[in-house]
């Protein structure tokens, strides 16, 4: 979401987006869009931190707690929800160079389906360093998650099926007047458990890892305005499925205009292609595209548009691959001095290649509307009231349905929180 403080129910049609879960608080990791009014009006009612030496120290605890009408993508699977967050950020202070690490769990539970709770939690450490004009950024996390029946694009899950994420990440940006050029490299690893419960599916047949490497070059035309061209390309390797592995290269062009106090946007379109090494399934080439815009037409109020689709690794072991299309709108505004409202509209759909050759493909379609309330009641505290509505449809016929049961089902899942952070 783009309001960091609502992520008490955080938009669901997003299928394995990891870069949701990596701390801002990372440098490396930071996105690199200004956000929305809200975002910026909270930082200006959040205290600076606990000084330590050269550190800044910043720690966050939050409560929540409300209904969820579907927790598993089946009927009857309504629960009251009780969630416990804590985050802990640490950044340097320094005039040059950065440093930051942070540490989060994030737990829920859900008092009449106890199989349905888990455990999300990650670490992270990255910094920069600048030497001249040019700048190394390094960055690492390790990430324990759940993939859950209400994701986008995850057929097979009832129960909440754990997963664990290794990510290394290095760039060096190199300035030469108003152009740039950053090289890049990624690492990822991902492994993956068993669902628990009844109907119990080993997910081990995700696990794989994957190096990607690109570079961007950007052509400023004034501060903060600038023309973008990225090659990109990755490469996979499964431990389990070997007819999964694939190569990947794209290249995109578009532009970055953050310079604006009233429109922000940046888009990029260009095209990917997908060769799978071990593996009948043919070659696939899309039109690939991702736009973020802010407009801030007064001072109470935001408006951000975002949209994306790419190729995605699978979420489920009954799918080659799968092509993400996601849109949303969000609308901030502030009510009063400390008190800001928001609502989103969001759709999204996912299509894979099945497994398994000659069946038709894989796909989700998963439409998202939410409200929320927050109040920053004093510079150490603040309340939230939230309600999310999560539809989904599928036409997954080519799953065996007692295999995966959530494979035939449509479901639509009502969600309401009421949250209190404590934070410093």
């Amino acid at each position: 979401m783009a309001v960091g403080a609502f992520a008490a129910v955080p938009s669901r049609a997003s299928a394995q987006l990891i870069q949701q879960y990596f701390s801002p608080a990372i440098p490396g990791y930071a996105p690199d869009f200004k956000a929305s009014v809200v975002n910026r009006m909270n930082a200006q009612n959040t205290q600076a931190g606990v000084p330590v030496g050269s550190l800044v120290v910043r720690p966050k605890i939050t409560e929540s707690a409300g209904y969820n009408s579907d927790t598993l993508a089946v009927p009857h699977s309504g629960s009251a929800e009780l969630e416990s967050a804590a985050e802990l950020d640490v950044n340097s202070n320094w005039a040059q160079n950065a440093l930051g690490a942070s540490v989060s769990v994030d737990n829920r539970r859900y008092f009449a389906l106890p199989s349905a709770g888990y455990t999300n939690w990650s670490a992270g450490v990255g910094g920069s360093l600048n030497i001249g004009q040019d700048k190394l950024t390094l960055g690492y996390s390790r990430l324990a998650l759940n993939l859950a029946a209400t994701d986008l694009g995850v057929i097979g899950v009832v129960t909440p099926v754990p997963y664990s994420v290794n990510d290394a990440r290095a760039s060096y940006d190199t300035v030469f007047a108003r152009f740039s050029l950053t090289p890049s490299f990624e690492y990822e690893n991902f492994e993956f458990g068993k669902s628990t419960g009844s109907n119990v599916l080993n997910y081990n047949t995700l696990n794989h890892q994957v190096e990607s490497g690109g570079i961007t070059g950007r052509y400023d035309f004034v501060p903060g305005n600038a023309a973008l061209i990225i090659i990109r390309g990755a490469e996979s390797q499964f431990s389990v499925q070997a007819a999964n592995e694939y190569q990947d290269i794209g290249a995109y062009a578009g532009l970055d205009f953050a310079g604006d106090e009233i429109i922000q946007y940046r888009a990029l379109v260009g095209a990917e292609t997908r060769h799978f090494a071990h593996s009948p399934s043919a070659d696939q080439t899309i039109p690939v595209f991702e736009v973020n815009a802010v407009w801030t037409p007064t001072e109470l109020d935001t408006v951000t548009l975002s949209g994306v689709r790419r190729f995605d690794d699978p979420t489920s072991p009954f799918a080659r691959d799968q092509i993400t299309l996601d849109g949303r709108v969000e609308i901030d505004h502030e009510l009063r001095q400390n008190v800001f409202l928001t609502g989103y509209a969001e759709a999204a759909r996912s299509t894979a290649q099945p497994s398994t050759p000659g069946e038709v493909s894989i796909a989700q379609t998963q439409v998202d509307l939410g409200v929320s309330a927050l109040w920053n009641i004093n510079q150490n505290l603040r309340g939230t009231l939230s309600y999310g509505l999560n539809n989904s449809t599928n036409n997954n016929r080519s799953i065996n349905a007692t295999t995966a049961p959530t494979g035939y089902r449509n479901f639509s899942s009502d969600t309401v929180l009421l949250g209190i952070s404590l934070f410093e």
